[in-house]
């Protein structure tokens, strides 16, 4: 039976429009322009409201049950054109409701659901009462297979788990050093009246922009916090079910047979505290804006692996590795090297350069600590089921597990220097990793091949 989405659907379509809604406010409020102008600006808002209205009125949608627990859909929406879309229970891949601060007071929610495909949004979104969902989805908090975060990892991944968040805690007094630097030298050299501006206000701008970078990082901190608290999943039935967010909630359903990798990594500060964090790629999730597939914020080695087999019993964890050759350090201890002799040279002279060299050399040595990390763990390993992987990216370590039916392809690749070295560069793609490449340096060439069987 087709029914008409929920009337949240109004608002959020009516929400695209508000840069225009903005102009005729605006004139309203400060009692500007022509009365016959205004009037032309309201109704045009009007229109725009009606056009949600009607594109409402003309939507339908219809969903069936299944037997492994996913659900058949059908949309037809549009006014000036009609879009009919049916999504076949077995192609659905996930399952994301979301409930908004706007939709609870609405009592409505927001239904996402995504296919294996190659879109970048979601296939279908649908506006549901709080109702239909429960009665559709019949999702359930009673499950023994429950994992639930703890609350200090959480805080603590929230305040340190980004490395460019703290890299902001670290530009933040450099900046406020070199402007107060800045302003003592245009002060002592300045004569005219440019001189004098440039002496009042760089420095003010560079703190002004050290104080919006430690905003910013607590911003981000405190929505990573709200996103995680009270964050816990559940298996239920077919699929995995994650719940998030305090103020807007997400509830994700997974089909546990479209999850294509298993990723742990660790940030330095998580390193130094023990802590992994756990994430999935599933085919099909994670396309919108703020969708992350987290399966695990945030936990100690014990509790991670209590909450690997509850949520993902039999899984494929590959455990034996081969590890990078003590000869191909250089490759990844170069590039932070670099940075740090490029900037101890102007530290050491001294001078107007010496506060930004100094923040270069911190930032080299945190980067050369996390890529000797790397090396010291770097390494690959695979057989019959799964295919893992150990190795740096940007500031973080990664560890990642993908089963064998899913790795479109292992590319073992030789340079001339490497072939002196007896080394080579393993590069491991898989279906629904949105064209990442997991990739390994410096392992040993006749190894690889033995591993993967050439």
């Amino acid at each position: 039976m087709e029914q008409r989405p929920y009337g949240a659907y109004v608002l959020y379509d009516v929400r695209r429009w508000w840069p225009i809604f903005l102009w005729p406010l605006l004139h309203t409020l400060v009692s500007i322009g022509d009365p016959r102008i205004l009037l032309r600006e309201w109704l045009l808002c009007v229109a725009l409201i009606g056009y949600s209205v009607g594109k409402w009125k003309c939507s339908r949608y219809r969903v069936g049950r299944s037997q492994n627990g996913f659900y058949s859909i059908g949309v037809r929406q549009g006014l000036l054109v009609r879009h009919s879309l049916h999504i076949d229970a077995e192609d659905a891949a996930s399952v994301e409701i979301e409930r908004t601060p706007l939709l609870a007071l609405c009592g409505g929610r927001r239904v996402r659901v995504n296919t294996a495909g190659l879109r970048r949004r979601s296939d279908a979104v649908l506006y549901l009462s709080a109702n239909q969902v429960r009665e559709l989805f019949l999702l359930s908090d009673r499950s023994r297979d429950r994992f639930r975060a703890r609350l200090w990892p959480v805080v603590v991944t929230a305040i340190t788990g980004s490395n460019a968040a703290v890299g902001l805690l670290t530009a933040a007094p450099a900046l406020r050093q070199i402007g107060n630097l800045l302003g003592e030298r245009f002060s002592a050299d300045a004569v005219g009246v440019l001189q004098r501006l440039l002496a009042a206000e760089i420095p003010s701008a560079l703190r002004i922009l050290a104080n919006l970078l430690v905003i910013g990082w607590g911003v981000a901190a405190f929505n990573n916090f709200l996103r995680y608290v009270g964050f816990y999943a559940t298996v239920q039935e077919a699929h995995l079910h994650l719940v998030s967010g305090l103020f807007t909630r997400r509830d994700v359903l997974i089909d546990r047979d479209k999850i294509t990798a298993l990723e742990l990594r660790q940030t330095l500060f998580m390193r130094l505290l023990g802590l992994h964090t756990a994430v999935i790629t599933a085919a099909g999730y994670g396309r919108d804006i703020g969708a992350r597939p987290v399966l695990i914020p945030a936990a100690d080695p014990r509790t991670l692996c209590e909450g690997l087999e509850r949520l993902l019993p039999g899984y494929p964890l590959k455990t034996g590795r081969i590890k990078a050759a003590r000869n191909a350090w250089w490759r990844y201890l170069a590039s932070p090297l670099i940075v740090i002799l490029f900037s101890i040279l102007p530290w050491m002279a001294g001078g107007f350069w010496q506060v930004p060299a100094l923040v270069c050399t911190v930032w080299g040595i945190w980067w050369f600590i996390v890529r000797f990390l790397g090396f010291r763990g770097a390494g690959f390993g695979a057989d019959r089921e799964a295919v893992t992987v150990w190795y740096p990216r940007g500031l973080a370590l990664y560890r990642v597990y993908l089963p064998r039916e899913v790795v479109d392809h292992v590319t073992v690749t030789q340079s001339v220097w490497q072939r002196h070295t007896g080394t080579c560069t393993v590069t491991v793609r898989s279906f629904g990793d949105k064209k990442r490449r997991h990739r390994v340096w410096g392992l040993p060439y006749t190894a690889v091949l033995y591993e993967i069987g050439i």
